[in-house]
């Protein structure tokens, strides 16, 4: 298939608990195969219940495979792998840890141990962080949302995450498994990669490609004619991504960043507002989302919006493996739309006037962690 002709549909999720319900119900019914690949995986009370229906799947004659990043498993959950021993269910972990030896075995190649570990020095900062998971080839689950239980209402034991996920149906879901089996197969000679325009899946698996997204993203930022409208959890963005948003805010485009109030990484807030002055004073709004923890990654730039898992820092553009979706429908357009408006109202404006200074000792440490802001 040279491109994707016929319109998807998109269901749009931004509540963690019914998220997991509709994936599982998926995974439930699935009838050939299962490819899911996620930066975070914890054995807690959600993370148990993908163990089951991923076991019942597989016991049923689908193919299921498990693809979970060394430095996003959990040091509480290094135990992952043995819990599906015994059944059909394939399991790997992308550029596992060297000190957790026993999880070499689940690496993707039959290498010599020190190759192995030659391998892991290049590739320490090379992680996969994106959340997917296809689904008889036909069904395409995009998003923030790792697998664990922090993404639940409070109520339901979590910590009320607010994220932002899309299932997409009746596409071809190739570029999605072909990125699947490159980072399965990572060293093994694949075929070339479809024409990333041919498909609404931004993947960022060459270092072509993140040039290519980078540039086709700061032409949408300068061609914009009405609104940009940035949801983000990790904003460390690079000096010409910031210059650009500037540049729009101060050429009449509404620009608004929503970003957390607290992180899971307890230094993110701090680091984001090192650019908050430059920003604000070229126009630009700002706002800090309250309730819970904001984990969402979301672009609105006029009619054009995207949902996946790719933060505006340095790890995102350079070094982890992500994937977005550009949304086709308007209806999931509206959803996204309304979604970012009732966050707005969750959240409080920053401003110049009235957003005190930060304590010394946050702003050195902020200073401290830009220093080494290719990293982030």
């Amino acid at each position: 298939m040279q491109g994707q002709t016929a319109r998807p549909e998109e269901l749009l999720y931004h509540q963690g608990d019914v998220y997991f319900e509709a994936l599982l119900q998926d995974i439930e019914a699935a009838a050939t195969r299962i490819d899911l690949e996620t930066y975070i995986f914890r054995i807690d009370s959600v993370g148990k219940r993908f163990v089951r229906a991923l076991i019942r799947a597989a016991e049923r004659g689908v193919r299921v495979r498990l693809l979970v990043d060394g430095v996003g498993l959990p040091f509480a959950s290094q135990t992952l792998p043995q819990l599906f021993q015994g059944s059909p269910v394939e399991v790997r972990i992308y550029h596992p840890v060297p000190w957790f030896f026993w999880h070499w075995k689940y690496t993707s190649e039959d290498r010599p141990l020190f190759r192995k570990l030659i391998d892991w020095l290049i590739n320490l900062n090379h992680r996969n962080h994106r959340k997917t998971c296809v689904i008889d080839n036909e069904i395409a689950w995009v998003g923030s949302l790792n697998i664990c239980d922090c993404h639940l209402p409070v109520d339901q034991g979590g910590e009320g995450w607010r994220d932002t996920a899309v299932r997409v149906s009746k596409i071809a879901t190739y570029p999605l498994t072909r990125a699947f089996e490159k980072a399965w197969h990572p060293y093994r000679l694949m075929p070339p990669f479809p024409a990333w325009r041919d498909y609404p899946f931004r993947l960022n698996y060459t270092r072509h490609r993140r040039r290519r997204l980078l540039r086709d993203l700061i032409r949408r930022i300068e061609r914009a004619q009405n609104r940009l409208w940035i949801t983000n959890a990790y904003f460390v963005p690079d000096r010409r991504l910031l210059q650009k948003l500037a540049q729009a805010a101060q050429r009449g485009i509404d620009v608004r960043i929503l970003l957390p109030e607290r992180s899971d990484v307890f230094f993110m807030p701090w680091t984001s507002s090192v650019f908050y002055g430059r920003l604000l004073r070229s126009g630009v709004k700002i706002y800090e989302y309250l309730p819970a923890i904001l984990h969402a990654k979301t672009i609105i730039i006029d009619d054009w919006m995207t949902v996946g898992s790719s933060n505006l820092n340095y790890r995102s553009l350079l070094h982890d493996l992500e994937v977005d979706v550009v949304l086709q429908q308007t209806p999931s357009k509206q959803n996204l739309e309304s979604q970012f408006s009732a966050d707005l109202k969750n959240a409080r404006e920053i401003s110049l006037a009235s957003y005190p200074p930060r304590p010394w000792w946050q702003r050195w440490c902020a200073m401290l962690v830009l220093t080494v802001e290719r990293w982030l």
